[in-house]
């Protein structure tokens, strides 16, 4: 690799003089240090080895997770201890450079053999010591600006824009104005700003946007050139500036991060010819004009000197294969990419994943046959063992049978489309539960596919609902886990810390969320609890029906702590919302139903004896029938008088036949052994018995079983001409059903096999076959 610049020396801009602290140093010490610094990096030392270093981000990002400034030491935040230069790494300014960019600080720690800290360097210095480049003058903002802005209210608190810087992974905030000519741009909030508030507030984060933000806001047009917006950074001393139009609305964002971004490989390969060009020219000139070799060396080393600048300053990695990834030459810049220098990445595809390999390949070779420019994105593994994902735009040079192309790092991007995804996804899910209650009015299959739609775009080990029970208790009504080992499914939880004012907080709508059981500020009770179920960390959301509290949706993690996202509980409390109607429309459903057994059993049970009545008879036998001639099963017809009942009304009334007819009615069900059996009350004193897939056989055995059981009951009929206590006759009609009977003939032949029985004598019975 090319040095930068043989005559500088780095060492000299090394800071020796600043302040250290030690892994256990508190929050306040840390401000404190990092104010002494100028906010350009805290040394953490221990025994005078390095340790970690502390940038002002590590703060700001800390409070955005929500730790406490008071249990913050520097341990707990510091960057580890490869984020240093050793005094060798000096030598090499390109070197440097790269690590840097690898690295993403503004600060490094310059450290020498032995572990001990020499000094600092600040990326602010090496710039300053290098000639800046005049990249692309003719490039417009409107080309690289980035239109999805972060912004912020004015009175929104200086926590939530940490916690929102930290989301977003952004360094800065705008905060925008409505107004009748539309959005303009307010003011801006960075990193600094609130770092320089926590200081001043020693240590506590109060006050809000409004109170510390920068304004007025400096803004660009679209159609002013990056050269000019790269001066106005450099003179106001800023990092960023917004967009906006002729009307001063806001049109979007540039930073210095992003001012050449939308370079495509035309553009690329323009700049290597034009450099090369340039290069050669310049070589030329110099030979005319020198007469002496050294001269001519030294010429020739400065222009490709400039060239190799020019090229490690794009954002983008400039390369030039064959068709089996071999690079012949690429950028410095691979190094920012990939973790990788130049000579240690011959060929791409030790670092690309097979299956993105086999995609990357296929539309390469698909656009080299069609003759167009290829555009492909992969994932690559970085040396750091993270996956990124890369842009790989180029073309074919079909008299080299070479690839000249530029590779772009979009993995910010795939972030932002998979954040799409996820709350695509979330809508998805409570759209399917609001048509799911409007179709369905099985409150249980309802609650299930939403148990299971949490979990599976959670991917958390268990989503469940507990109902509580009247005594206090609660059992898990439906579950969702990835493990049969995390089921719970219907086993009742008695909850010892759950009192009235726990579940006052709940149906107030609140909720309750644990990113670790064992650090959390709990009960002992209530952990002990959780433990006991394998929970490590957990979202509960109310289910509330109407002013009661019916039960809870809970989300648990049960392989590890987790720290749960704002999203992660808002998905939860909008699915709550329609899970809510849905238990209300359940708790209608099933008074309906009651409403309707107790009607259908008013319809079809007689009201004396509390057996099926003639309705219930003829659509049972009618389904019966039709069942046992699918199934080509027997089926038998009992039809059954009480003997001389009218005489015994007529003479021990109508109150005491009645309690006979009552009697009868339950020994018939009692000798009913089967669900299919069908005992009702045909009419006055005559009984039927439904036997489905009984022979004739089977029907006179339950039949002489009737005989004993009526005779054991010893009912006095002192009126009866069959003897001196209460018998019955009985008609067996039995048949295999087939298309060419009907119901109405076992029915009629059961009936004439009843009357013979009477006309022979009364107390027996007759049997036939159809």
């Amino acid at each position: 690799m090319e040095q930068l610049s043989s005559g500088l020396n780095l060492q000299a801009l090394v800071q020796a003089q600043l302040v250290a602290i030690a892994p256990r140093g508190s929050f306040n010490e840390i401000l404190q240090g990092l104010q002494k610094n100028k906010g350009f990096g805290l040394v953490v030392e221990e025994e005078g080895q390095f340790r970690g270093l502390i940038t002002q981000r590590e703060v700001i990002r800390a409070l955005g997770k929500g730790y406490s400034p008071e249990a913050i030491t520097a341990a707990q935040i510091m960057l580890p201890s490869d984020y240093c230069l050793r005094l060798s790494d000096l030598d090499d300014p390109l070197a440097v450079l790269g690590r840097f960019r690898q690295l993403g600080v503004e600060a490094l720690a310059v450290v020498n053999e032995s572990g001990r800290v020499e000094g600092l360097l600040t990326r602010q210095a090496f710039r300053e010591s290098l000639r800046p480049v005049d990249l692309l003058r003719i490039k417009r903002v409107a080309e690289v600006m980035v239109p999805d802005v972060a912004t912020i209210a004015a009175e929104a608190s200086l926590q939530e824009a940490a916690v929102l810087m930290t989301e977003q992974g952004v360094t800065s905030l705008v905060v925008p104005e409505k107004t009748s000519h539309g959005v303009l741009p307010r003011g801006i909030i960075t990193e600094k700003d609130i770092f320089e508030a926590l200081h001043s507030q020693g240590g506590v984060l109060r006050g809000t946007v409004g109170s510390i933000m920068s304004q007025p806001v400096l803004t660009v047009k679209p159609d002013q050139s990056l050269w000019q917006v790269n001066h106005l950074l450099k003179e106001h001393q800023v990092r960023r500036v917004v967009v906006v139009d002729d009307d001063g609305q806001m049109l979007g964002i540039v930073t210095q991060s992003n001012l050449l971004a939308a370079i495509d490989i035309t553009e690329a390969q323009g700049v290597i010819q034009v450099l090369t060009r340039e290069l050669n020219k310049a070589t030329a000139e110099l030979r005319w004009q020198l007469s002496r070799q050294q001269a001519i060396t030294v010429a020739i080393t400065e222009s490709e000197q400039r060239y190799n600048t020019l090229i490690s300053h794009l954002p983008v990695a400039i390369y030039r294969r064959d068709r089996l990834w071999r690079f012949s030459y690429v950028s410095d810049q691979i190094y920012h990419l990939t973790g990788y220098f130049p000579q240690d990445l011959a060929d791409l595809r030790q670092i690309i994943p097979a299956a993105d390999l086999a995609l990357a390949e296929r539309d390469i070779e698909q656009a080299i046959q069609q003759q167009l420019a290829y555009n492909t994105t992969y994932r690559i593994q970085h040396r750091d063992g993270c996956f990124r994902y890369l842009s790989d735009r180029g073309q074919l040079d079909p008299e080299t049978n070479t690839l000249y192309g530029v590779l772009l790092d979009v993995s910010e991007q795939k972030r932002t489309e998979e954040r799409l995804k996820s709350a695509l996804e979330r809508e998805i899910i409570v759209s399917t539960i609001i048509q799911d209650i409007r179709q369905s009015l099985q409150l249980e299959e309802i609650l299930q596919r939403a148990v299971t739609s949490i979990q599976q775009l959670l991917l958390s080990d268990r989503v469940l609902i507990y109902r509580f029970l009247p005594d206090g208790s609660g059992i898990i009504e439906v579950e969702a886990t990835t493990s049969p080992q995390y089921s719970l499914l219907g086993r009742v939880i008695h909850d010892p810390c759950f009192t009235k004012e726990t579940a006052q907080h709940f149906l107030e709508g609140r909720t309750a969320s644990i990113s670790d059981v064992s650090q959390a500020q709990l009960q002992d009770c209530y952990r002990e609890l959780l433990l006991s179920l394998q929970v490590q960390a957990n979202l509960v959301v109310p289910l509330l029906q109407g002013q009661h509290l019916w039960g809870l949706l809970i989300a648990h993690h049960c392989r590890a702590p987790r720290l749960w996202q704002r999203e992660e509980l808002f998905l939860l409390q909008r699915i709550a919302e329609p899970l809510t109607v849905a238990l209300q429309q359940g708790e209608m459903y099933q008074a309906l139903e009651v409403a309707n057994a107790n009607l259908q059993q008013m319809v079809y049970l007689d009201s004396l004896t509390d057996i099926g009545n003639r309705r219930c008879f003829d659509e049972l036998f009618a389904k019966e029938w039709r069942r046992c001639q699918r199934e080509q099963q027997p089926l038998s017809l009992v039809m059954l008088d009480i003997d001389c009942f009218k005489a015994y009304n007529d003479h021990y009334g109508h109150l005491q036949g009645d309690q006979v007819l009552k009697q009868v009615a339950r020994i018939l069900e009692s000798h009913l052994r089967r669900p299919g059996d069908l005992a009702s009350r045909f009419g006055g004193e005559e009984f039927a018995l439904l036997l489905p897939s009984t022979d004739q056989a089977g029907a006179i055995h339950i039949v002489e079983q009737l005989q004993r059981a009526l005779a054991e009951t010893n009912i006095t009929h002192a009126k009866s001409t069959a003897g001196p206590q209460l018998t019955a006759s009985f008609g067996i009609a039995t048949t295999l059903p087939s298309p060419d009977h009907a119901p109405s003939m076992l029915l009629h032949l059961a009936d004439e096999c009843l009357y013979e029985a009477k006309a022979r004598g009364r107390d027996r019975w007759v049997a036939k076959e159809l």
